[in-house]
């Protein structure tokens, strides 16, 4: 086991809270789906505009609608009035013909663009109206203004001022009803400003449900991809990977980080790019409304970059340590559960409760500091928005006083801070996604990056083999602390039967890896039917030998998937026949739904001979070329031992056969017998030719016989 502290070490890989590297490999998993992508972009921009576009309609309901903030010149031609809108063409002003003149109408705070001398003059000459509104030119409207100052317009309105109609309905001249028939026009305006409003909340509501099915559909299907690629990837793995790299890792790899990248790709990253969009747009529109007011309102935004600047780097290093002591929970949680049976027998429980108590606090310190830090951040940036409103209030409300801005203006700046610093507030948590997006990239693809085994497909199919294998001056390592096989050769002839036997660690399982292309052989060849063996594809390898292990693993699901292993080939008479022939078929036949009874994982309900067996019916369903038996039978009751002798007497039955030897009794019947000692071959022969040398071999026989 290594210690704990190794669990860390693949974790600590130097990433970037962005990494455009990483983010192009995996746009290459949603290329498939770039229709939905693109669909899905398209959707966010109008669902952008609707959100920047709505406080629009409120500040033109309210300036030309609510409260009219427009000033009015009567001129006594309407060349005299387009004469002065040629001398102010900043002032955005309306010319608007009278019968016996013209009027000239303009925003209050546009008077600053109008000569200070015209407006004087006008305001002498008593033709100078301030906040004027229009209403529809009727009988009835006339009669309602009888006692007000009005004025017609050639366009079929009557122009007012809007402080006399409030004071005639406070005096009692207009009353409620009479000013509502006077405003008509203007409540069925804002009727339609009202329906219109609430027209794009229901498009809004409507775009982002396909926008978000559009996005999560693409990203589904590139998980699911990458899920399947990265599975994929494990399982090719060569078994040295897996010597280094706890279960509870691998397991955090495909689905733990997998899921935090699906999160980005349909959630944050998304909504990050909706935001910027809103922030830039929103920015672009304060600047055009009034740039004065929009410089003062955000001019506490640099104080909100170096707050995210610092931000940024803070939550790199702190959740990437999060990351870390999650993943070591992880391995530590899969091994303990894998190994419950033995923390159990040998009372581990609470030293192991201890353990995982420490990589519990460890992982709690980790998260604790993550949430310290955004304790500490997010009520800063709500603190900025604060001031950010105060500018609001105190530029905003001073600029309406003097007249410079409309209330309309002021309103829909306050929606707009309000709307601007909700995405910066919620950005920590979408660095929080990307980065965990980011890390998660990190480890998939350096997953994906290493290296594979040789499982190139055969050049033609159904290679078979006859069984003849040549082992010459073979050296192997596991790793750099020494060989465990040191110039191994043998040679055994197709349909001869061979056992290997020695002390424990003596390298006979090493020659079995070697065998099966499980582990690379640094020195020496070895040669298949007189074939270098590294010219073979593991696939032509592995479909030629049969191996049964000491610990054989059941797979869940029913027994009949155990044997078969997805060959659709076998027929279920085929299967039938098998387990007849190595005796197993009395025992299946023997539970409530015979071939289709459910395994629980690695068969736990079974015992070690009946896997055994099944083991046996699984290699002789695949009839390889050469058997392998890594014989365990010193734990079985003796009529299941027999059971098994007999299954192995069949299915080593015309073929080449290498048996790792722990009972000696068991062996007396092979062709040849090879005796190893720390990785070197140190006798060769029958059973009575060893025996009669009295070398090593006979020792073993003589400590397991004496």
């Amino acid at each position: 086991m290594p210690p704990r502290g190794q669990f860390f070490s693949a974790d600590d890989l130097q990433g970037k809270i962005y990494d455009g590297k990483l983010f192009r490999r995996l746009l290459t998993y949603l290329r498939p789906y770039r229709l939905y992508v693109s669909a899905s972009m398209f959707l966010l921009l109008l669902i952008a505009a609707a959100q920047i576009g709505t406080p629009l309609i409120t500040m033109y309901a309210v300036d030309n609608i609510i409260a009219s903030r427009n000033d009015a010149l009567l001129f006594a031609s309407e060349e005299a009035a387009e004469a002065v809108l040629k001398q102010t063409p900043h002032a955005k002003a309306t010319v608007h013909p009278t019968q016996d003149g013209a009027i000239l109408t303009f925003a209050q705070r546009r008077q600053k663009f109008f000569p200070a001398a015209l407006l004087a003059r006008k305001q002498d000459a008593g033709t100078y109206y301030k906040q004027v509104t229009f209403l529809p030119d009727t009988a009835q409207n006339r009669a309602l203004l009888d006692s007000l100052f009005w004025m017609p317009v050639a366009d079929g309105t009557l122009m007012v001022q809007a402080p006399q109609l409030m004071e005639a309905l406070h005096d009692g001249r207009l009353s409620k009803d009479d000013l509502k028939t006077l405003r008509s026009r203007d409540i069925h305006r804002l009727v339609m400003m009202g329906v219109l409003y609430f027209g794009i909340i229901l498009v809004q509501l409507l775009l982002s449900f396909f926008q978000i099915w559009f996005i999560n559909h693409a990203s589904q299907h590139a998980m699911y991809d990458l899920r399947r690629d990265v599975f994929a990837r494990v399982e090719r793995m060569p078994l040295s990977f897996f010597d280094t790299n706890p279960v509870g890792r691998l397991v955090t790899r495909v689905t733990n980080d997998v899921r935090t990248l699906d999160e980005m790709l349909s959630n944050g990253l998304i909504q990050l790019v909706q935001q910027v969009i809103v922030l830039v747009g929103i920015l672009i529109i304060m600047f055009v409304l009034n740039w004065r007011f929009a410089l003062v309102t955000l001019s506490v935004l640099p104080l909100v970059i170096v707050l995210m600047v610092i931000f940024n780097r803070a939550v790199r290093k702190i959740y990437r340590n999060v990351r870390k002591r999650l993943a070591a929970i992880n391995s530590t949680l899969s091994e303990d559960i894998s190994g419950v049976k033995i923390i159990q027998l040998f009372n581990q429980y609470k030293r192991r409760v201890d353990t995982f108590s420490k990589l519990n606090n460890s992982y709690y310190e980790a998260s604790m500091q993550q949430l310290r830090l955004f304790a500490f951040f997010r009520p800063l940036i709500n603190s900025t928005r604060r001031i950010a409103v105060a500018l609001v209030l105190w530029y905003g409300g001073g600029q309406i006083l003097e007249g410079t801005i409309t209330l309309g203006l002021f309103i829909v700046f306050f929606d707009y801070i309000d709307r601007f610093f909700e995405p910066i507030s919620q950005l920590s948590e979408k660095f929080n996604i990307l980065q965990a997006a980011m890390s998660g990239a990190e480890r998939i693809f350096d997953l994906i990056d290493k290296e594979e085994e040789d499982y190139r497909l055969p050049l033609q199919s159904g290679v078979r083999m006859k069984g003849k294998i040549d082992f010459d001056n073979v050296t192997m390592a596991y790793n750099d602390n020494g060989d465990v096989l040191k110039e191994i050769s043998f040679s055994v002839k197709p349909g001869e039967k061979v056992a290997l036997v020695g002390h424990t660690g003596s390298g006979k399982t090493s020659i079995i890896s070697l065998l099966a292309g499980l582990y690379p052989y640094q020195k020496g060849s070895i040669k298949l039917d007189d074939k270098e063996m590294r010219d073979y594809s593991l696939y032509d390898i592995r479909d030629n030998i049969g191996i049964v292990q000491q610990d054989v693993f059941i797979f869940s699901g029913t027994i009949r998937e155990n044997i078969a292993l997805n060959n659709t080939q076998l027929t279920p008479e085929r299967i039938r026949q098998v387990a007849r022939y190595v005796n197993v078929h009395r025992f299946i036949e023997s539970l409530p739904q015979k071939y289709d009874e459910p395994v629980m994982e690695r068969g736990a309900t079974f015992s070690v001979g009946q896997r055994q067996l099944l083991a046996f019916a699984r290699v002789l369903a695949y009839d390889p070329a050469i058997f392998v038996l890594d014989e365990a039978t010193s734990n079985i009751d003796t009529e299941t031992e027999i059971l098994i002798q007999d299954a192995l007497t069949k299915v080593m039955e015309n073929r080449t056969s290498i048996i790792i030897a722990h009972r000696l009794s068991t062996i007396q019947h092979v062709d040849r017998i090879i005796v190893l000692h720390k990785g070197r071959i140190v006798e060769t022969g029958s059973h009575q030719e060893l025996l009669a040398r009295e070398g090593m071999y006979y020792d073993l026989y003589r400590l397991q016989y004496a």
